[in-house]
């Protein structure tokens, strides 16, 4: 009885069967993309970052929660969803849960406004390319947050995704829990946040020149880690297994 009650909780923290739920689509337009990667700002910080957060379903003790995020750059909020990345004003996008969103932390200001933000990073988060477990919010504001401040998303937000996704690329554990309502989407398949954040690193330190580039000063976040506050890969992949022998 107690694993046949962790399996529908863990179906609930993870949001598998919620009701879909339709972000419309802000009617102001994204601006032109100039598929650059590099941050385009500069001079004085003047544009302010928050963080939304909103758990996920029922918490299980034991067992990680699940989060919605989205990024908030001078009141506008960014969040990526099926439709690609959509602007909204307000939290709009946390609307669907309970109180949502539970949290909003201030972040930081950033030289680089929304917009510019957006046309950086919009053509890696295209329409139809969403991943519930591999290419979800969590993984557009950890993009979002690099782009702006040079900051990670702080681990705790992802571990649970990253916990099922290492269950699921073994033995299909999330596609059996949600009766076949996931499905991996092979437009996800060759999307890594950690290149992505190192080409940004990349480009921006050419575009600053190399007595910028040599002058031994870095980011404390190294583009393809997690920051230090992420979980430990081989202490993700333990869990995983644990969760992994609750019997269907």
């Amino acid at each position: 009885a107690q694993a046949i009650l962790a399996q529908a909780s863990l179906s609930q923290v993870v949001g598998l069967r919620r009701p879909a739920v339709r972000i419309a689509v802000a009617s102001w337009q994204m601006g032109n993309c100039n598929n650059s990667d590099a941050p385009a700002g500069n001079g004085v910080p003047q544009h302010q970052v928050k963080l939304a957060i909103s758990p996920i379903g029922v918490k299980i003790p034991s067992i990680p929660e699940a989060y919605h995020t989205s990024i908030v750059v001078d009141d506008k909020e960014y969040c990526f969803t099926s439709y690609g990345v959509v602007c909204n004003s307000s939290c709009k996008s946390h609307a669907r849960f309970q109180n949502g969103p539970a949290k909003v932390i201030h972040m930081g200001m950033s030289h680089i406004s929304g917009e510019e933000m957006l046309a950086g990073l919009k053509r890696h988060f295209a329409p139809g390319t969403y991943d519930l477990l591999r290419k979800n919010c969590n993984s557009f504001v950890d993009c979002a947050l690099f782009y702006l401040l040079r900051r990670r998303l702080d681990g705790q937000y992802r571990i649970l995704e990253q916990m099922l996704e290492c269950i699921d690329d073994t033995i299909g554990f999330v596609r059996i829990l949600s009766m076949g309502e996931y499905m991996p989407n092979p437009k996800a398949n060759d999307f890594n946040v950690g290149k992505i954040l190192a080409r940004i690193e990349a480009v921006s330190s050419v575009s600053v020149g190399l007595a910028d580039k040599n002058d031994g000063r870095k980011c404390k976040d190294s583009p393809g880690s997690a920051g230090k506050d992420a979980p430990d890969t081989a202490w993700v992949k333990q869990v995983a297994a644990q969760i992994a022998m609750i019997p269907l």
